[in-house]
């Protein structure tokens, strides 16, 4: 593809995305003043915005280990890509998942009220005290109302793609906590279709893995260390195979456009 037409693809894309991000927002705020606080209300919106934002994007999602997604309560884990893992991600987000996110969401327009509104919990990751009540409302949250939590570990995006960052403690915490299992998601790499600095969004296939659950019942708050390291090798691994999954199969793509580039 011609660069400059790769360039205004790629805003066009994304600025039909936000485009629809908002106005989504706006659509599905009402259930939140018919249901407050509600987390069914997220399962509906990711099914109202997701295959929309798929398609204005050209991306297609392949989901393996759907009966992972059933179980319920427990706390998913997943890998934290991008500015548009909302697009790829709702396809397989779990029914009765509260997000555990971050404060700064609140300045999206629309798309933030409509997020606390829904019964999310939103935390200040500079403030260790806040963050630490946040959580804890959240797993009392879960054992009343019989919840999951949705929770990025790396606590932050990885725009390459490439392995994982340091995983946050939270999520491992909230687990052995509640007495919920955890269950990995990895989603595989992002960047070879969009990526913001480079400027050009491609259609193409992603692939999106839920593990088997690690049971965290019996286990105490000194083994949260061991339970992070063990999840986050199983999510390495299963990492690199779903991106190379992906890889091959929009390896005639790939190499039509290098032979367009040459």
């Amino acid at each position: 593809m011609n660069r400059v037409v790769e360039i205004a693809v790629f805003y066009v894309r994304l600025t039909a995305m936000l485009l629809w991000l908002v106005l989504s927002s706006s659509i599905a705020f009402p259930l939140a003043l018919i249901r407050w606080r509600n987390a069914e209300n997220n399962y509906l919106f990711g099914k109202i915005y997701g295959p929309i934002s798929r398609a204005i994007m050209g991306i297609r999602v392949h989901l393996e280990g759907e009966e992972h997604l059933r179980i319920r309560p427990a706390i998913f884990v997943i890998n934290h890509q991008s500015g548009i893992d909302m697009c790829t991600l709702s396809a397989p987000y779990p029914k009765g998942a509260v997000i555990i996110g971050k404060k700064e969401l609140r300045r999206i327009p629309a798309f933030g009220l409509m997020f606390e509104a829904f019964g999310n919990v939103l935390i200040d990751r500079q403030d260790r005290k806040n963050a630490l009540s946040g959580l804890n409302a959240a797993v009392a949250e879960m054992k009343e109302k019989n919840l999951s939590a949705w929770i990025f570990p790396e606590g932050t995006r990885n725009p390459s793609g490439e392995g994982l960052l340091p995983f946050k403690k939270g999520a491992f915490y909230m687990a052995i906590q509640s007495g919920s299992p955890i269950v990995p998601i990895v989603c595989s790499k992002l960047e070879r279709l969009v990526n913001f600095e480079g400027r050009y969004a491609r259609s193409g296939n992603i692939v999106i893995r839920a593990l088997p659950p690690i049971e965290t019942k019996g286990m105490a708050n000194n083994q949260v260390e061991r339970l992070l390291e063990a999840t986050r090798a199983q999510m390495l691994a299963a990492l690199a195979e779903v991106s190379t999954k992906a890889e091959a199969m929009d390896g005639g793509a790939a190499a039509s456009r290098g032979a367009a580039s040459a």
